[in-house]
C-alpha cells in the first residue's frame, strides 16, 4: 500500500518484494506500538524515514522494469523458499525429537518474549520487568521492533512467547533479509536460481570459528565480539540486517537520498548502533563531497535524516518522566568505572588494534575467498567506481564502531557497540562483492561458493551453540496442568554459585524456572535471591565490573523493598525479606535451580515440590495468597 501511495512503479523483482514486505511489516509493527503507548515509541519516525527511502528509490517510467508474469510467479516462488526454508531453521533449533514440548532458547530470548508483559500490558518501551514498583519504570533505549512484532504476534495468536518470538516473529524478519541478501545477488546480474541460493546462504554469513585458535588463544570464551554467531541464533540483529540492507541496496542504485534516509532508520531500530551509523553516513557524505559527486551545501542537506533521527533520539528520552532513584544509587559511581581516562590512552590503542586484529581473523576465511574470486580469469570487470560510495560507508561504519568499542571496553555491553552493527554490515558487504565477483562466471563456481559457505558455517557452529535448556519431558508433563491452573506471579531462587559474572547478577535476564515460558504469557518471574558477596571488588567473578554489578544488583525487587520499607520506618529482617516479598507480590510458585536452598521462611509455605530429574530444577508451588501492592491484570 505504501508503494501504491508514493507511485512506486515495479522494478527488479526480488527488490520489489523486498521493498514490500519490509514496508509492511514496519507499518503494521509501528502502528501496533503508537496504539499501544498512546504514540510514545521510539519508532514513530521509521515510517516517515522508510517512505523519504521508497519514494527517492522510484524509478522513472524509462528505468522502470515489467517483469513478465511468470518471471514474477518464479521469482515469488523463490522468495517462498526461502521463507519456509528460515522458519525450518528456526523451528529445527529448538525441536526435542519425541517430546510435547520445544526446547527452551538461550536465556536471552526467554528474556526478550518476557518483554510482552511491559509491552502488551502496560504500554511502556522498558527493558525492565519491574512491576512490583512501577515508580522505577520509565522509557529505556533498547531495540523495540521485533519485541513489538513479538508483542503483536502473541496478542492475535495466544500462543507462548517465547517460541513465537524465535521461531515465528524470527521466521518473518529473517525471510526477509534473505529476499534482501537475494536482491544484492540479483542486482549484481546472478541468475535467479544462484540468486535466491546465495542469499539464503548469506543468511549464515557470520565470522568464523577457527577451533586451533580457540583452543590456545580462548579468543570467543568471552563474547568479545559475538561476530560467530549466526543469524538464525542471534534473531535479535534482524533490525539492523534490514537496515543495513536497504541502505546497501540504496548505495548500489546511487541513491543518495535514499540511503541516507535508510541509514536515519538503524539508530531508530536498534539504539546501540547510533554511533557506527553515524560514522557511517559522516564518511559517505564527506566521500561524496571530497569526489564532487555532490556539492557541499546538498551534501548537507542528506545529513538531515540522520541528524533529526539522533535529535529525536535524544529528545525522546530526556523528555520521559524521570523514574524513582535512591539517594547514593551508584549510578554515577558506574559511570564513572565506564568513562575512559586520559592514563588509558595506550591502552585504548592497543584494544583498537586488537579490535581490528580479532576482526580479521573472523572474516579471513571469506577474505581469501574474495581474493581468490577477484583473480581467477573472467570476462566481466571486478568492483565499478559506483561502488566507492558504498565502500567509503562501510569503512566508516567499521572505523565508528572499533572506535565505540575501544572507548566502551570498561562497559558491560560495550562489545556490542562493534559486534551489532559490524556483522549485519560484513554480511551484506560480502554479498555485494560476491555478487560482483561472480557476475558472468560459470553455475560452477557459483556452486563452489555455495559449497564454501556451507564448509564455514559447519566449522563455525562445530557442537552444540545453541544453549537451549532442556528440561525431562516427564517434568514437564507433570508441571504443566499445575502452571496452567496458577496465577501468573512466581520468582525464582538461585545459588550463589550460579553467579558466574557480572551479567548474572541481572534479576530480569538470568533466571531459573525458563520452563515457565512452556504455559504462559506475561508471566512474572521475580529474583528471591539475595547475592550479598562479601566484596563485589575482591570477589574473583565481579571485580573487573564491581560498580556495574553492584548497580545491577541495587535494581533487584528485593533490594529495592528492603530499602524502601527501611524508609518508611518499617525495616525488614534480613532473613525475611524474601518472605515479605512473596507476600506483598502474591507469588503463586517459586523456581529454583539445582544449588539454590529455599530460604528458612519460605518453608511453611510449600504447598507441592516437583523435581526435573534432567536439569536438577526444582519448581515449588506455594499457598495461595493475594499480592499486598497494585500490579497489572496479570
Amino acid at each position: 500500500m505504501l508503494l501504491r501511495l508514493v507511485g512506486w512503479h515495479a522494478e527488479e523483482p526480488f527488490f520489489t518484494i523486498f521493498l514490500r514486505l519490509l514496508t509492511g511489516v514496519v507499518v503494521i509493527t509501528t502502528a501496533y506500538g503508537a496504539w499501544r503507548t498512546g504514540g510514545v515509541t521510539i519508532l514513530l519516525p521509521v515510517p516517515l524515514l522508510l517512505g523519504i527511502t521508497v519514494k527517492a528509490l522510484r524509478p522513472t517510467q524509462s528505468q522502470a522494469v515489467i517483469a513478465e508474469p511468470n518471471d514474477f510467479r518464479f521469482t515469488l516462488l523463490l522468495a517462498l523458499g526461502i521463507g519456509l526454508a528460515a522458519f525450518a531453521t528456526q523451528y529445527g533449533l529448538v525441536y526435542e525429537p519425541g517430546a510435547a514440548h520445544l526446547q527452551t532458547p538461550f536465556q536471552d530470548y526467554v528474556y526478550y518474549s518476557r518483554l510482552t508483559l511491559m509491552l502488551n500490558k502496560v504500554g511502556l518501551e522498558t527493558n525492565s520487568l519491574e512491576v512490583v514498583f512501577p515508580q522505577f519504570q520509565t522509557e529505556q533505549p533498547y531495540h523495540y521492533l521485533e519485541l513489538w512484532l513479538n508483542a503483536l504476534l502473541v496478542r492475535v495468536t495466544g500462543l507462548p512467547s517465547v517460541w513465537v518470538f524465535f521461531v515465528s516473529a524470527s521466521s518473518v524478519l529473517i525471510s526477509i533479509i534473505g529476499v534482501g541478501f537475494t536482491a544484492i545477488y540479483s542486482y549484481c546480474g546472478i541468475r535467479k536460481f544462484w540468486a535466491a541460493l546465495l542469499g539464503l546462504l548469506t543468511l549464515t554469513v557470520v565470522g568464523t570459528v577457527w577451533p586451533f585458535l580457540i583452543a590456545r588463544y580462548n579468543m570467543v570464551v568471552n563474547g568479545s565480539l559475538l561476530a560467530h554467531v549466526p543469524l538464525q541464533l542471534h534473531p535479535k540483529l534482524a533490525p539492523v540486517y534490514l537496515a543495513v540492507l536497504l541502505t546497501v541496496l540504496s548505495l548500489l542504485r546511487q541513491r543518495w537520498l535514499a540511503a541516507a534516509a535508510a541509514a536515519a532508520i538503524l539508530p531508530l531500530l536498534f539504539v546501540a548502533t547510533a554511533p557506527a551509523a553515524m560514522a557511517g553516513v559522516t564518511g559517505l557524505l564527506g566521500y561524496l563531497a571530497m569526489s564532487r559527486q555532490l556539492s557541499w551545501r546538498r551534501t548537507l542537506w542528506l545529513a538531515a535524516p540522520i541528524a533529526g533521527a539522533l535529535v529525536y533520539l535524544g529528545l525522546f528520552y530526556a523528555l520521559q518522566p524521570p523514574a524513582y532513584q535512591f539517594a547514593n544509587s551508584g549510578q554515577s559511581s558506574a559511570f564513572a568505572a565506564v568513562v575512559p581516562t586520559p592514563g588509558e590512552a595506550k591502552t585504548l590503542l592497543n584494544i583498537a588494534i586488537g579490535v581490528g586484529i580479532n576482526y580479521s581473523i573472523y572474516y579471513a576465511a571469506y577474505a581469501a575467498l574474495l581474493a581468490i574470486l577477484w583473480f581467477l580469469p573472467r570476462n566481466s570487470p571486478r568492483l565499478q567506481q559506483s561502488d566507492r560510495p558504498l565502500l567509503a560507508w562501510g569503512a566508516a561504519m567499521l572505523l565508528g564502531a572499533i572506535v565505540m568499542r575501544t572507548l566502551g571496553h570498561h562497559f558491560l555491553d560495550g562489545f556490542q557497540f562493534f559486534s551489532n552493527p559490524i556483522v549485519p554490515l560484513s554480511a551484506a558487504m560480502i554479498a555485494v562483492l560476491l555478487g560482483r565477483a561472480l557476475y558472468g562466471t560459470s553455475a560452477g563456481r557459483h556452486g563452489l561458493v555455495a559449497v564454501v559457505i556451507v564448509g564455514l558455517l559447519f566449522m563455525t557452529i562445530s557442537g552444540d551453540i545453541t544453549d537451549n535448556t532442556r528440561y525431562s519431558a516427564q517434568f514437564l508433563e507433570q508441571v504443566g496442568p499445575v502452571l496452567r491452573a496458577l496465577p501468573n506471579r512466581g520468582g525464582y531462587l538461585l545459588g550463589d554459585a550460579d553467579y558466574k559474572n557480572a551479567y548474572m547478577t541481572s534479576s530480569d535476564s538470568y533466571t531459573a524456572g525458563t520452563y515457565v515460558s512452556n504455559f504462559k504469557n506475561d508471566y512474572l518471574l521475580i529474583s528471591l535471591s539475595a547475592l550479598v558477596p562479601d566484596n563485589f571488588q575482591t570477589d574473583s567473578r565481579f571485580a573487573r565490573d564491581s560498580a556495574q554489578a553492584e548497580l545491577i544488583r541495587r535494581r533487584a525487587t528485593l533490594v529495592r523493598l528492603a530499602k524502601l520499607s527501611s524508609q518508611a520506618g518499617h525495616a525488614i529482617p534480613a532473613d525475611s525479606a524474601e518472605l515479605a516479598l512473596v507476600q506483598r507480590a502474591g507469588l503463586a510458585f517459586i523456581c529454583a535451580s539445582p544449588r539454590a536452598v529455599l530460604p528458612t521462611a519460605l518453608r511453611p509455605l510449600v504447598h507441592a515440590r516437583y523435581r526435573d530429574a534432567r536439569s536438577g530444577e526444582v519448581l515449588y508451588v506455594l499457598q495461595p495468597t493475594s499480592p499486598r501492592s497494585p500490579l497489572p491484570s496479570l
